[in-house]
């Protein structure tokens, strides 16, 4: 017979004196969850795919739409692409649609971070930040997100 209680079940408090109900584990990050940072700015792609790194994902970074598509034609898997909109070359509203449009790589995650969110949010990303944004904020929708 196991020592542990069961989820939803209430269970002795010691520390309050009463029962309390054993909530169920949060699901964990799937660890090596793979990020493409899409960012044109290096030194905040930098910073950001540190950050990431030290969370445990495996991260590609990319200075513009251009360099998306051609790592995802090239092979690269994401799990979650963290998208800028004003880019280079190919903004991130022209990314997002061309990947929107390729049946392999419709039904990846987005998640929009930018300071020109000046009119409605993409919508077909999964999420949307305003520049600068907070890292928790960040890192509770990557989690939703790597972990279903």
């Amino acid at each position: 017979m196991s020592d542990q209680v069961q989820p939803g079940v209430k269970a002795p408090d010691p520390e309050r004196g009463r029962e309390r109900e054993v909530q169920p584990p949060r699901p964990r990050i799937e660890r090596n969850a793979r990020i493409l940072v899409v960012e044109d700015e290096h030194e905040l792609r930098e910073l950001i795919a540190q950050w990431l790194e030290t969370k445990g994902y495996v991260v590609t970074q990319a200075a513009d739409g251009q360099d998306a598509v051609e790592l995802l034609e090239a092979g690269l898997e994401p799990d979650v692409i963290l998208l800028d909109l004003s880019l280079p070359r190919m903004s991130g509203r022209e990314f997002l649609q061309w990947m929107r449009a390729q049946p392999k790589h419709e039904h990846r995650h987005v998640i929009v971070a930018s300071a020109y969110l000046d009119e409605l949010p993409p919508p077909d990303a999964d999420m949307s930040f305003q520049k600068p944004f907070r890292p928790d904020r960040l890192a509770a929708e990557l989690e939703r997100l790597t972990s279903e």
